[in-house]
């Protein structure tokens, strides 16, 4: 009898976040996010990008130099996580899981909270944004969103992730 193989929820959700990752135009950090509804099905999708209007095709006009306001990437990207809730294709994230390639930042963890999304799974962190993920850990604590590191997980398929990352040279 022939074994069927298949690709755990956890991988195909994580998959969709990496491949919404390359969308960005963001050199620095590439990240994607996927909102997932408790019927398995995806309501939001983002990635790191411009807001709504602008035209990301148009040569940069911000750098990663955070000197100045204007010439600030900080000032213009929209993260993946936001943009996922923005996008959500329903009225409601209320109770949902969200899965996204880079732990979330401050601004991200609020609206996460803030729209009643009660799990996280990411997939890397930044290890010099030390303090700033331990605010989010308490955030998420304090909110009782449960957090998982993907990386954590005892996930058979889990290789695949780490094959498509490869594909796209994403700088996580």
């Amino acid at each position: 009898m022939k074994k069927e193989s298949y690709m755990s929820w956890d991988s195909y959700f994580m998959s969709i976040a990496v491949l919404s990752s390359f969308r960005s135009k963001d050199s620095k950090t590439n990240n994607g996010a996927v909102i997932v509804d408790s019927d398995k099905k995806v309501i939001g999708v983002g990635y790191n990008g411009l807001p709504k209007g602008f035209d990301d095709n148009k040569k940069h006009f911000w750098s990663d130099d955070d000197s100045s306001a204007k010439n600030s990437k900080h000032s213009y990207v929209v993260h993946a996580e936001a943009n996922a809730i923005y996008n959500r294709n329903t009225s409601r994230v209320s109770g949902q899981v969200m899965y996204c390639t880079l732990f979330p930042c401050r601004e991200c963890a609020k609206a996460i909270i803030q729209n009643n999304i009660v799990e996280v799974v990411y997939l890397n962190h930044k290890p010099h944004h030390k303090e700033i993920n331990d605010v989010v850990k308490l955030m998420f604590k304090e909110a009782g969103v449960k957090l998982r590191d993907f990386g954590k997980l005892k996930i058979k398929d889990k290789e695949f992730i780490d094959n498509l990352v490869k594909l796209g040279e994403s700088k996580y």
